[in-house]
């Protein structure tokens, strides 16, 4: 991707690198009934790891942070060793198109906003194939969330992610690959407004002056300026859905 070395750069001074929250990963990690006492979890896409420290003080588990930006996770890891969590996370630098784990390894596979990387359903598919019998995985995932989305959105994700589909039809393909679906909510605007994308607000402005006259980092920075005001316009219509299943 041309440019991505911007898009490092403002995700780099963000408090995450897409919509979420702690409270949200806590409902989603006590939706599951009987967790292992100290499950092994995998983190896809783990980014700078909020949700991984949440879940490495909530879950007694021991947890692979795995990320192909390095610079994310030596944020995570600082933290981690601020909080005295270090020895519950086990840092890899890897692409999730490029996991080597051996099959039936994982208690608990997480993803908040990465798995769409693989394609939703090819994601699911290899997390079935990496988590024990019986596994959890929690996924969110982007979802129209109107009956009837106006003709303005879908246009939009047929060119942005045209895997895009209601919730029930999430569901589908979520059974079809071999997963119970324990519990299922959406995110609220908060969750895309509060810690991310005012936050990105925040950093357009000293961004776009540092990088005046380069037309590529003006690019993505104005790519991130569209995106928030077509959310603003269009919040009602999609959003993020916390998926939890068991294998």
């Amino acid at each position: 991707m041309e440019g991505i070395e911007y898009l490092y750069e403002l995700c780099e001074a963000l408090p995450r690198c897409g919509p979420g929250d702690n409270e949200f990963t806590r409902c989603a990690f006590f939706a599951i009934a009987n967790p292992p006492k100290y499950p092994f979890i995998l983190d896809i896409g783990c980014g700078p790891g909020v949700q991984t420290l949440e879940l490495a003080k909530i879950s007694n588990g021991k947890i692979i942070a795995l990320d192909n930006h390095q610079a994310s996770l030596d944020k995570l890891m600082e933290q981690a060793r601020n909080e005295g969590l270090e020895e519950k996370i086990i840092p890899k630098n890897l692409s999730m198109l490029d996991m080597n784990f051996e099959e039936n390894t994982f208690d608990i596979i997480w993803s908040e906003g990465a798995l769409y990387f693989m394609g939703f359903q090819n994601g699911l598919k290899r997390c079935h194939q990496l988590l024990k019998n019986k596994g959890y995985l929690a996924v969110t995932e982007l979802v129209y969330t109107a009956d009837n989305p106006p003709d303005t959105v879908v246009q939009f994700f047929e060119d942005e992610y045209p895997d895009i589909k209601n919730i029930e039809g999430k569901i589908k393909v979520i059974q079809q690959e071999g997963f119970n679906l324990i519990s299922n909510f959406t995110l609220p605007e908060s969750a895309w407004l509060n810690n991310y994308y005012l936050p990105i607000e925040k950093e357009l402005p000293r961004l776009n002056k540092k990088y005046q006259g380069n037309e590529t980092a003006l690019g993505v920075f104005e790519s991130f300026r569209n995106e928030i005001n077509f959310y603003r316009e269009h919040s009602k219509s999609y959003g993020y859905e916390f998926f939890v299943m068991q294998k």
